[in-house]
C-alpha cells in the first residue's frame, strides 16, 4: 500500500506541476530475417566442418536442428532431405562400387593394365592415373583408390619404385575421372538435383565427360612431365608381395634395432605375472611380440598367458624404455636380432599391414579406447603417419585417416580384420568372387543403359543396379549394409534442406547482389569468382558440404546474371576435383598418406600449381562447351 500511494504521488506530480509527461514509445524489435538466419548456419556449418574437430554427419545434424528450431524451414521440409532421390542413388552406387571390389572385376582390370605396361616410372604413371580415372567414372572416387592401392604397391615392389611415386598420381587421376559421368562423385549428383528443383532439366549421364576428359588428360600430362619433378621419394611401411622376403619390410619400419629380449629370472617381477598383469605397454610403452620359453615361441601371446620363471619377452620398445624396464623390474633386456622376420612371424602368426580407411569410425579413437587387441586378437607392432614409423606408446595415440598399422597375429585374426571396412588390406585381401564377376559388370551396363535412354531416372537405374549386384550373388546383404559409407548419406540428407533453404529465403540472391558489383557484372567474371571461392572452401571442408553450399549461391548469381545455370553448377561440382593442395580436401587423398609415406607439404608441392592449371582447364572447358 505504501509503495502504491508512493508511486500515485510520483505519478501525479508532474501534472501537478504542469509539466507533461513524455510519452513512452514501445520497443519494437525487428526480427531477424530468414535469409539472415540461413546464412549464419550456413556460416556456422562452414566454419564447423573447416575446424575438423566435429565428425561431418554431427555438424549435418546440428544444421538440421537450427533450421528447424529457427522455423526457416518447415518440421516436414527439415527431414525431407533423407528422402530425397539424391542420397538414395549416392547408397546404391556405394554398393555397386562394393559390387565391382569384391568380385575382382576392377583389380582384374587394374592388374591386367598395368603389368602390361612394363616398370617404366613415367608409362607406369599415365597408365595408373587413367586407370583410375576411368574405374572412378563408375565406381566413385574412394572405391576406385581403394581397389588400385594394393595393385599399385605390389607395382611398385616389383618395378622397385617408391610408392611416393606412384600413389599420390593414382588419387589425382581418380579425382579428375570422377567428372566424367554424373553418377562420378556425389557432387554432381548433387548440382543436378539443385537444377531439377528449381525447374530446369537435370544433368544427364555423360553432361560432365568434356570437363572431365579435360581435367584428366592435363592433371595426367602434368604430373608425368613436369609434376614427377615435385613428387617426394620417400620411404614407407608397404606390404610385400607374397613369397618374397619380409626383411625389406622390418627394416622400413626400423625394427630391427627396436626389438628385445626381456628376460624373467627368479628374481624377476614379471614372473608369475599374465601378460595383461605385467602391463608393459601402460607403463613402458611396449608392444609383446612373443614369449620364449625353451626352444618353444608363443607368438602374438594372449594377455591371460603367465610368464613363468626363466621365460623370455620378445618386445618392441624404445631404447630408453626397455632401459627403465630393466632398472625397474630387475630383469635382463638385450637387443634381439631380426634377422629375417623369425622374431615376429611363424607358422599360422603371420604379419599385415592395414591402412585406416577413410570412411572408418576409428579415427580419433586410440588402440586402447577401441580395445584393439581384445577384439581382433592382434598386435599392432608400429604405426606409420607422416612419413616415419611409431614404435612406441602406440596404445594411447589416436589413430588417423590414412595411418599405416603393422599388425601381428593369427592368419584367422588377419583374415577376420580384412573385413572389417575400417581398414584396407595392402597385401593379400579376401578371395574375389570371381565366379559373380559378369553379374558386376551387367549391373554397371543396366546403370548405363537405363539412364541414358530414358527408360529410367538415374536413381531408378542405381536402385536396379544396387539390386543386380545383391541379388545375383556380387555381395551379401550384410556386405552391401556395411558397404554404404553412411557418414556420407547422413552428410548429404542433413544438409540438402540447407540448400533449399539458400535459394528459398533469398539468402543465395542477397550474396549474389553483393558479389555481383564485385565481378562488374560480368558472367565471366562471376564465374571466375565462384570457382576460386568453391576451391578455396574445398581445400578445408569435404566436398559433399561444400557443394551443397555453393551450389544454391552460384544458381543465384547466374540469375542475377541471366546466364543458363548450367556452367555455373558444372563449376562447382567440378571444382572438387581441383582441390589438391591438402590431404583433407578428400578421403582417397587422406588413404594414401600413410602408404606414400607423404606429408602435408609434399601435396601442398605438387597440388598448387596443379590445382590452378586444372582452374584454367575447367573455366576454358566450360566456356567453349556452354558458355552462358
Amino acid at each position: 500500500m505504501i509503495g502504491s500511494a508512493r508511486r500515485g504521488r510520483n505519478a501525479a506530480a508532474p501534472q501537478a506541476a504542469g509539466i507533461r509527461p513524455a510519452a513512452v514509445k514501445p520497443l519494437h524489435v525487428t526480427p531477424i530475417s530468414p535469409s539472415t538466419t540461413t546464412l549464419v548456419i550456413l556460416a556456422a556449418a562452414a566454419f564447423a566442418f573447416a575446424w575438423g574437430r566435429m565428425r561431418p554427419e554431427i555438424v549435418a545434424m546440428a544444421v538440421v536442428l537450427a533450421l528447424g528450431l529457427s522455423g526457416v524451414v518447415e518440421p516436414a521440409g527439415v527431414f525431407a532431405g533423407f528422402g530425397d532421390p539424391t542420397v538414395v542413388t549416392i547408397a546404391c552406387l556405394l554398393i555397386l562400387s562394393a559390387g565391382l571390389e569384391r568380385t575382382g572385376a576392377a583389380a582384374l582390370a587394374g592388374s591386367t593394365l598395368l603389368r602390361a605396361v612394363g616398370a617404366r616410372e613415367g608409362v607406369l604413371t599415365v597408365a595408373l592415373m587413367l586407370l583410375a580415372g576411368l574405374l572412378a567414372a563408375v565406381m566413385n572416387i574412394v572405391g576406385a583408390t581403394a581397389v588400385l592401392l594394393p595393385v599399385a604397391i605390389a607395382l611398385c615392389r616389383e618395378a622397385g619404385i617408391g610408392p611416393s611415386r606412384l600413389l599420390m598420381p593414382m588419387v589425382i587421376g581418380s579425382r579428375q575421372g570422377g567428372a566424367l559421368t554424373l553418377i562420378g562423385k556425389p557432387s554432381n549428383l548433387i548440382v543436378s538435383g539443385l537444377l531439377a528443383r528449381a525447374g530446369y532439366a537435370p544433368l544427364s549421364f555423360f553432361a560432365f565427360l568434356p570437363v572431365g576428359a579435360a581435367l584428366l588428360a592435363a592433371g595426367t600430362a602434368f604430373t608425368a612431365t613436369a609434376g614427377r619433378r615435385l613428387l617426394p621419394r620417400h620411404r614407407a611401411g608397404l606390404a610385400t608381395p607374397s613369397g618374397t622376403p619380409r626383411r625389406s619390410l622390418l627394416e622400413t619400419y626400423r625394427l630391427p634395432k627396436r626389438v628385445f629380449r626381456v628376460g624373467a629370472g627368479g628374481s624377476s617381477l614379471l614372473a608369475g605375472r599374465s601378460i595383461a598383469e605385467a602391463a608393459l605397454g601402460e607403463s613402458y610403452g611396449m608392444t609383446v611380440m612373443a614369449l620364449v620359453r625353451g626352444r618353444r615361441r608363443i607368438y602374438a601371446p594372449a594377455p591371460e598367458e603367465r610368464i613363468e620363471e626363466g621365460d623370455a619377452l620378445l618386445v618392441a620398445a624404445g631404447a630408453a624404455e626397455a632401459e627403465r624396464l630393466g632398472a625397474d623390474a630387475g630383469v635382463e633386456v638385450m637387443p634381439e636380432p631380426t634377422e629375417g622376420s623369425e622374431a615376429l612371424e611363424r607358422g599360422d602368426v603371420a604379419l599385415a599391414e592395414v591402412v585406416i580407411a577413410p570412411r572408418s569410425d576409428l579415427a580419433g579413437k586410440s588402440l586402447k579406447e577401441i580395445e584393439f587387441r581384445q577384439r581382433y586378437g592382434l598386435n599392432v607392432v608400429a604405426i606409420w603417419r607422416e612419413g616415419r614409423p611409431h614404435r612406441a606408446w602406440l596404445a594411447e595415440m589416436p589413430l588417423q585417416h590414412g595411418d599405416a598399422l603393422l599388425l601381428q597375429g593369427s592368419r584367422d585374426g588377419i583374415a577376420h580384420l580384412r573385413r572389417d571396412t575400417n581398414f584396407i588390406s595392402l597385401d593379400q585381401a579376401l578371395p574375389p568372387r570371381t565366379s559373380r564377376m559378369g553379374v558386376a559388370a551387367l549391373a554397371v551396363a543396366a546403370l548405363v543403359a537405363l539412364e541414358t535412354t530414358g527408360l529410367a531416372t538415374v536413381s531408378m537405374a542405381a536402385l536396379v543396379a544396387a539390386g543386380i549386384v545383391v541379388l545375383g550373388g556380387c555381395l551379401t546383404p550384410e556386405e552391401a549394409f556395411r558397404s554404404v559409407d553412411w557418414s556420407t548419406v547422413v552428410t548429404t540428407g542433413g544438409l540438402l534442406p540447407l540448400g533449399v533453404a539458400l535459394h528459398s529465403t533469398g539468402a543465395a540472391a542477397a550474396v549474389a547482389d553483393a558479389v555481383l558489383p564485385l565481378a562488374a557484372h560480368s558472367p565471366f567474371a562471376a564465374l571466375a569468382a565462384v570457382l576460386l571461392a568453391t576451391v578455396a572452401i574445398g581445400q578445408v571442408v569435404p566436398s559433399v558440404p561444400a557443394t551443397i553450399m555453393m551450389a544454391p549461391i552460384a544458381l543465384g548469381i547466374a540469375q542475377a546474371t541471366g546466364s543458363s545455370p548450367v556452367p555455373f553448377l558444372i563449376v562447382v561440382a567440378s571444382a572438387t576435383s581441383v582441390t589438391l593442395m591438402t590431404p583433407v580436401s578428400h578421403p582417397a587423398s587422406m588413404m594414401v598418406m600413410g602408404p606414400g609415406g607423404y606429408r602435408y607439404r609434399d601435396y601442398a608441392r605438387l597440388g598448387t600449381p596443379l590445382t590452378l592449371l586444372l582452374c584454367a582447364v575447367l573455366l576454358a572447358t566450360v566456356l567453349l562447351f556452354w558458355g552462358f
